[in-house]
């Protein structure tokens, strides 16, 4: 194995107790732009093809929602704010991966910054690994046009008899398919960590949004998702509970993921 070398020059040490305590500060900005496996422009060549795609699935979905007369329900979706997390982490690390290589292998861009832009940087990095996961499987075990054909709860799918227009399926399976794999490039071929204390701030996120479909439900009548309806009762909250546990169950596995990645990248490095 090629063994690379890395400055990996930390972030400075936050005078916030919070900023620490979550390990906000404890990231290293030239894990983002380099790779244990391939040289660093290498990896850009890959990040230029997933950026490029997401850039196309993601204005693809703008104009066709639009087109069909949802986009005032666009931003309510947890898929598609999901897929513009996606796309924003991927837009951000292709430009300080350029000016990386563009300054001779140094990060300068994010120490350029301030601190509050890298540590939003690292956060958004932690809700790809996790919700790009979620969001699929939920869909199609739960969502998906052929599940709610099949059970009877889509009356619209009832009649197509669960058929999507090609432009419909390529973009649904973009981002319940291909975001995934677009998130498990970035894990598998950057260098870029977890900390586990930032599953706090997940679950936190999760309970914003579920209280923000309470918002839309009070002021417009419509549930963004069928299974958060209230009045469904005992199943309803057992969804909520699985749901969260479910964030907390993933964010522990891609933890243990990075972990694993590491070490036999070390072990590796050692022949």
């Amino acid at each position: 194995m090629v063994r690379y070398y890395y400055q990996d020059d930390p972030l400075p040490q936050s005078h916030s107790a919070i900023i620490r305590w979550f390990g906000f500060d404890r990231f290293v900005p030239e894990w983002a732009v380099t790779s244990y496996w391939m040289p660093s422009k290498a990896l850009l060549c890959i990040r230029i093809i997933t950026c490029l795609y997401s850039t196309i699935v993601i204005w693809a979905s703008i104009g066709t929602s639009a087109m069909q007369g949802n986009f005032q329900h666009y931003f309510a979706h947890f898929t598609e704010m999901t897929y513009i997390g996606l796309h924003a982490y991927l837009v951000t690390v292709l430009y300080h991966h350029v000016r990386y290589l563009m300054h001779q292998h140094e990060p300068r861009s994010f120490f350029n910054q301030p601190s509050v832009l890298n540590y939003m940087f690292y956060y958004l990095y932690h809700t790809i690994c996790v919700y790009n996961i979620i969001t699929p499987i939920v869909y199609w075990a739960a969502l998906s046009p052929q599940v709610t054909h099949a059970s009877g709860t889509n009356p619209s799918a009832a009649q197509s008899g669960g058929y999507q227009p090609p432009i419909d399926w390529w973009i649904n399976t973009s981002m319940h398919g291909v975001s995934f794999v677009l998130m498990a490039t970035e894990v598998l071929f950057s260098r870029m960590r977890m900390t586990l204390r930032m599953v706090v701030i997940i679950l936190i996120n999760i309970i914003l949004y579920m209280l923000l479909t309470f918002i839309i439900f009070a002021s417009t009548g419509w549930w963004v998702y069928s299974f958060l309806d209230w009045s469904q009762g005992a199943i309803c909250a057992a969804w909520y509970l699985g749901i969260g546990a479910a964030f907390v169950v993933v964010f522990g596995v891609m933890y243990l993921i990075h972990m694993l990645r590491d070490w036999i990248a070390k072990k590796l490095a050692q022949q």
